[in-house]
């Protein structure tokens, strides 16, 4: 039998190292394999986990108590070993996540991300093992060790951002595993003596290995060619060829030697004007998961070089009306190249806010200080490294300008289990006209598919899909915002839209949208029809006269600032118009009226498959499913194994009904933290730390419990858990409405405590229903933690692909429809043992 104690700790150090490294695997993903890669590390982590379970329920080894003991003292071992060694392998990968978007046909690359997808499930698979094989052993301790579990896994949500900071990401994986591994080397020479020794050598190995130049760093990065004429090339990278390089959870910061090619080369600027023959300042490019750039520029030059410059640049199109903006919030600042441009045109104070701490905080007051010209240390400039959303929504401020210069959009960076577009949705949107002054004008610039090929989308036989266009879902949300309480509004006075077609991409503008609360004057306009002629711009509204094709063809742009109705003119289309809301925050959802077109017309298969969530979650969701009913197979094969399914199906039920409804609930609570806290790192941390730890003192709790009532329990705790859930979910918004311009360190602890009650109960039924399926077949029990662990991959992918279409707000209903599921199971399975059969 295995001792108490070492299970403890043993669970404890598996669970501390698995969770860091998810975390850390989101990151590592999002630079190796692209952004939108965080739920594939959590499903691959999930998976690992589960299949572990099937296989030690399949083969007997794992059922001998004898056994075990010595068993989980070499799966800690080898967990340890396979922690440490995943970090250098996934780093030794010799691809980019470029390869995969433009060689995405040749072989080797694929082979080379399934190597990395399998070298990442090897640590959960055999960690998974060792859990399994505990729960197993002491099923009527199961409350202090899921306790242990989940405490474990908390910790290593708490500490992440901290190993990140000082080791990185690969090398968080590594220290995470110091534990599992200190732990296995003990038990080794204790019970097997010095001569086991050697065994230690590969983690000796493992930890010496981060001093080790080069060892844990990416071996390729890219150039994208110039801004004007994309060309993708990859290029191998050697130590000392990255100048500047820090991880933080929002993005691996980089600044390029002069000895590698540049992300982008010849750079000259996003939106500056072909015609434009000027001198160019000198720029350094800061690059966040390789791929996406803001750029410094050098000030220590003649300040007329700038004044040009950067009036010859799409994203300045407003400074060219004759207004002055005195106030000025600046939100994805960045480099600052915005921020400078408000400054020589006039501004008296300037905001500059990115979610970025290293840029605002370690670049542009540190490494690049005296390069930028301490351009943030600049009296009239407040820099302030916080998520743009909820510094607009906790400042009383007004500002004569709010900007937004290629903030958002595609890139999917934040490491989070929902991954939203939530900076620009129709509540946010308000928020920010609420937040100009009389007289304030709100920018917005953003790459969008080109104005030409979204108007072919239009016909009317056209497949129901939702094209690549913010810039036209935001229009229409800042149309809105501006329309609400002014009746007798004239959009048409109120808009100015411009255009810089083929940048990075020849299927994408780069659209400027300027919108202004009070209207626009004659002259104003004249200056900025007068601007975009001169420096070549393409202008989508006001269409000035004689403009040739576009006049020609349908301009949405027009239709949405002209429309009478916008709700009637999105539903005419084939795509939705109307900007996202905060309860279904995708870009790439449709709305009920074009899900219905899709159905009349039989094409709903067709825009299921277009979308990339759905066809993630089935295809993860299918190996998910096949891993389950595996078991079902070998048990039925097994002597006794028809009669073991029949009185235990109902629990089995069980344990994949609160796999699935504690990912609903939990996903859908952390959305609301989100935008609470501010940048993503605290909702990540703060709100898994909170789920971890409660519902770990709700598994410790049910100890408690007795055993002769454990169903009367399970009732009782659901009912518990669907009044919580229901007065969470009426009263979280309100409350974090309420207290939005709170410390951090205030919401921090509203989130919690908010977060405590609710978790708490749902830790409750884990525990309980291993007691509960002890008490007939023990054996089961590592089915019924891979049942769990797959149904929780089906609740992340449920949860999201639910959201798309009804919203987060139903599928947290949906998971507490779940948990009433819960209670269901149990009260079959006791007319089941009340009957006898």
């Amino acid at each position: 039998m295995i001792d108490h104690r070492l299970a403890l700790v043993s669970i404890f150090a598996i669970s501390l190292g698995l969770l860091v490294e998810e975390i850390m695997l989101s990151a590592i993903f999002n630079v190796l394999l692209g952004a939108g890669t965080t739920v594939a590390a959590i499903a691959i982590a999930l998976v690992g986990l589960s299949a572990s379970g099937l296989f030690a329920y399949v083969f007997p080894v794992f059922q001998r108590p004898e056994n075990s003991a010595q068993l989980l003292v070499t799966l800690l071992f080898w967990f340890a070993v396979a922690v440490m060694a995943s970090s250098y392998l996934i780093m030794a990968v010799p691809i980019h996540h470029g390869d995969l978007i433009y060689h995405r046909t040749e072989t080797s690359v694929q082979l080379w991300r399934l190597a990395v997808y399998h070298i990442t499930v090897v640590p959960f698979f055999i960690g998974g093992l060792a859990i399994a094989l505990i729960f197993r052993s002491d099923p009527e301790r199961i409350g202090r060790l899921y306790f242990a579990d989940l405490l474990g896994a908390a910790m290593g949500c708490m500490i992440s951002p901290v190993l990140l900071q000082f080791f990185g990401a690969p090398g968080a994986i590594i220290v995470a595993g110091v534990p599992a591994g200190a732990l296995a080397v003990v038990a080794l020479l204790r019970s097997h003596g010095r001569r086991r020794l050697l065994l230690c050598v590969p983690v000796a190995l493992c930890l010496i290995g981060p001093i080790w130049p080069g060892l844990l760093t990416f071996r390729t990065l890219n150039t994208m060619g110039e801004v004007q004429n994309a060309q993708y090339r990859g290029f191998r990278v050697e130590p000392g060829d990255i100048a500047f390089e820090r991880w933080a959870l929002d993005a691996w910061t980089i600044i390029r030697g002069d000895k590698i090619p540049a992300q982008w080369e010849n750079f000259r600027g996003w939106g500056l004007s072909d015609r434009y023959s000027g001198p160019i300042p000198e720029f350094r490019l800061v690059n966040y998961n390789a791929r996406f750039s803001t750029y410094v520029t050098n000030l220590g030059q003649d300040p007329d070089v700038f004044n040009e410059w950067i009036d010859a640049d799409l994203s300045s199109a407003h400074h060219l009306l004759g207004r002055t903006f005195d106030r000025v919030l600046n939100i994805g600042a960045g480099g600052g190249r915005e921020v400078l441009a408000a400054l020589q045109h006039g501004a008296e104070s300037v905001v500059a806010v990115d979610v970025s701490d290293v840029v605002i905080n370690e670049i542009m007051q540190g490494e690049l200080l005296e390069f930028s010209g301490g351009l943030y240390k600049d009296r009239r400039v407040q820099a302030v490294a916080a998520e743009g959303r909820t510094f607009s929504e906790g400042t009383p401020e007004r500002f004569d300008l709010i900007e937004f210069s290629i903030v958002g959009g595609m890139n999917l960076e934040k490491m989070d289990l929902v991954r939203v577009d939530d900076l620009f949705t129709q509540e946010a949107l308000e928020t920010y006209v609420g937040r100009l002054s009389e007289s304030g004008v709100f920018s917005y610039g953003m790459y969008s598919t080109r104005s030409d090929l979204v108007a072919r989308l239009t016909v009317p036989d056209a497949l129901p899909s939702q094209p690549y266009i913010p810039s036209l879902r935001t229009l229409a949300g800042v149309r809105l915002a501006l329309e609400r309480d002014r009746p007798n509004f004239d959009a048409a006075k109120h808009f100015l839209i411009v255009a810089l077609p083929g940048r990075i991409d020849p299927r994408y503008d780069l659209v400027h949208i300027i919108a202004t609360l009070q209207p626009f004057s004659s002259d104003e306009i004249a200056r900025f029809l007068a601007s975009a002629k001169s420096l070549d711009f393409k202008v989508l509204y006001p269409e000035p006269s004689g403009a040739g094709t576009l006049s020609s063809g349908r301009n949405l742009y027009r239709e949405i600032v002209e429309a009478s109705d916008l709700e009637e003119l999105s539903h005419e289309l084939p795509f939705s118009i109307l900007p996202a809301t905060d309860d279904r925050p995708f870009h790439y959802a449709l709305d009920a009226t074009h899900l219905r077109s899709a159905i009349e017309k039989g094409q709903l298969a067709a825009v299921l498959k277009g979308n990339p969530l759905i066809s993630l979650g089935l295809s993860i969701g299918g190996l998910a499913l096949v891993l389950t009913l595996i078991p079902l197979v070998v048990t039925l094969q097994r002597t006794g194994g028809a009669q073991l399914m029949r009185s235990s199906w109902s629990l089995l039920l069980y344990f994949a009904c609160i796999g699935f409804a504690y990912m609903a609930v939990e996903i859908a609570a952390l959305l609301r933290l989100q935008s609470y806290l501010g940048k993503p790192i605290y909702g990540l941390s703060v709100g898994l730390f909170a789920f971890l730890l409660s519902s770990g003192l709700g598994s410790a709790f049910t100890n408690r419990f007795d055993e002769r009532r454990l169903e009367r329990s399970v009732h009782r705790i659901v009912l518990a858990l669907v009044v919580i859930g229901l007065a969470f979910a009426a009263g979280a918004t309100v409350l974090f409405s309420a207290t939005i311009g709170q410390s951090l360190t205030v919401r921090i602890a509203i989130a919690i405590a908010t977060i405590f009650p609710l978790a708490f109960t749902m830790g409750l039924l884990f525990p309980v229903g291993i007691r509960l399926i002890a008490r007939e077949s023990p054996d089961l029990i590592p089915w019924a933690w891979a049942t769990n662990g797959c149904f929780s991959v089906l609740g992340i992918f449920g949860t999201r692909i639910i959201a798309l279409f009804l919203g987060f707000s139903r599928a947290f209903l949906l998971g507490l429809f779940a948990y009433v599921l819960v209670s269901g199971c149990v009260w079959l399975h006791s007319r089941r043992a009340l009957n006898g059969s």
